[in-house]
């Protein structure tokens, strides 16, 4: 029986210890981007080297997407659960959670995105300001910033 039971600890322990290891390298994963302190700090931002959102752990990724006119901005589903692309104001975003308290869509863009890999691809002309929110997910707010080119 003590033999079993050593056999047992040198299999479970080094086991766990991998598996603890490797949930602390899927953690990172988990916000899209190294240092993202979503919700309630300071969001991750990104110019237009590459122009797609990647919406992945009920978040797009980046939250800020700074473009140039006439750039096309392409959001990707990296999810296997539905969301929205809805171009409108969001307000009373809560610092602790993230959940916002009212949205209200512009009509500017609306597009469901139902699968996972689905796209939706949006040219900006004007320089401008353009938040937008998934209608589903209250946690789901982002900004597309759209410089002179």
């Amino acid at each position: 029986m003590t033999s079993l039971l050593r056999f047992r600890t040198r299999i479970a322990l080094p086991a766990a210890l991998a598996l603890s290891l490797a949930g602390l390298s899927l953690t990172g994963c988990a916000s899209g981007e190294p240092g993202s302190t979503k919700p309630g700090g300071s969001s991750p931002t990104s110019s237009a080297v590459n122009s797609d959102v990647t919406l992945v752990s009920l978040n797009f990724m980046p939250e800020t997407l700074t473009v140039s006119a006439r750039d096309t901005v392409t959001w990707v589903n990296g999810e296997s659960i539905t969301h929205t692309i809805t171009s409108g104001a969001f307000s009373d975003v809560d610092e602790t959670t993230g959940l916002r308290g009212s949205e209200t869509s512009d009509g500017l863009f609306d597009e469901r995105l139902g699968q996972k890999g689905g796209t939706f691809s949006y040219t900006f002309e004007t320089a401008g300001t353009y938040p937008y929110f998934c209608d589903i997910h209250d946690g789901m707010n982002a900004t597309v910033v759209v410089e002179e080119g």
